[in-house]
């Protein structure tokens, strides 16, 4: 695949090597002709069965006009020899899944700042009109900058361009671990709230050391998340500070019209919690 890749690219990307793989796409670390790194992003062959390759490059630039520090930037996309692909900003660092593997649940003050990283990168996304749909540990990077998240737009794009094929696929749009109910019953007017949802349920994994719904069975889990009661962290992390426990569990309300209003209104509540 490195080598096909790299044959395509030339004269336009210098492709170093594959970094990652995630559920849309493999990653390649690349060079633009400034010299610059970045994050060379190539679909899946088996989503592409499903999804109109030009509409999803339509809809992908809807996400260029974002431009925030804790925001990986979408700088490029197209096609090249029938591979469809998106170029990021590169941002160096461990993602959170990562970081949460290796040590399970973070300190509360770290955890703060995660928290204020990505709402606030939410806040800003929102008010272009652009809902992220997939916020989970392995798409926050965190960066000697802060906290930043990767692949906005990709599941709206994916979504967009889908087929009916797409679930038959067996392809998911999002992450049942971090999914909200509207997300998991596939309502048309999902709106900015969904996320605030998956923003609750990465932060009480970084608190608690596992999500708030656990099942070996996916099905299970999707349906937890819709009828079971968002869960107390503080059963599992008693020094988790009452305001940032309460603002957990309000982000994870069933009901989209529980949860905060806005990303940045929980950010500026989580912002002023005793730590």
């Amino acid at each position: 695949m490195l080598a096909l890749v790299r044959q395509a690219f030339t004269g336009r990307y210098e492709v170093d090597r594959e970094i990652g793989k995630g559920g849309n796409a493999r990653i390649f670390l690349a060079r633009d002709p400034s010299g610059q790194a970045v994050a060379l992003k190539i679909l899946h062959p088996e989503l592409l069965v499903s999804v109109a390759a030009d509409r999803f490059l339509r809809e992908i630039k809807i996400a260029t006009r974002l431009d925030h520090p804790h925001i990986a930037k979408i700088l490029d996309s197209g096609e090249r020899d029938w591979l469809v692909y998106y170029v990021m900003s590169f941002v160096e660092g461990a993602t959170l899944r990562e970081r949460l593997d290796a040590q399970r649940c973070l300190p509360v003050a770290e955890t703060l700042r995660i928290a204020c990283d990505v709402l606030d990168a939410l806040g800003h996304a929102h008010g272009h009109g652009i809902i992220h749909r997939d916020v989970k540990p392995a798409n926050i990077v965190l960066s000697a900058e802060g906290a930043v998240l990767l692949d906005f737009g990709i599941a709206r794009a994916v979504v967009a361009s889908g087929s009916d094929q797409l679930t038959k696929s067996g392809i998911a749009v999002g992450t049942s671990t971090y999914m909200s109910p509207e997300q998991i019953t596939a309502l048309a007017d999902i709106d900015h709230r969904s996320d605030i949802y998956s923003v609750g349920c990465v932060l009480f994994e970084c608190l608690g050391g596992q999500p708030p719904f656990m099942h070996r069975n996916e099905a299970v889990v999707l349906q937890q998340h819709l009828t079971q009661p968002p869960p107390d962290v503080t059963t599992l992390r008693s020094d988790t500070p009452r305001e940032l426990a309460a603002g957990i569990k309000k982000a994870m309300a069933k009901s989209p019209g529980e949860r905060w209003r806005s990303a940045l209104e929980m950010r500026d509540v989580l912002a002023a919690c005793p730590v």
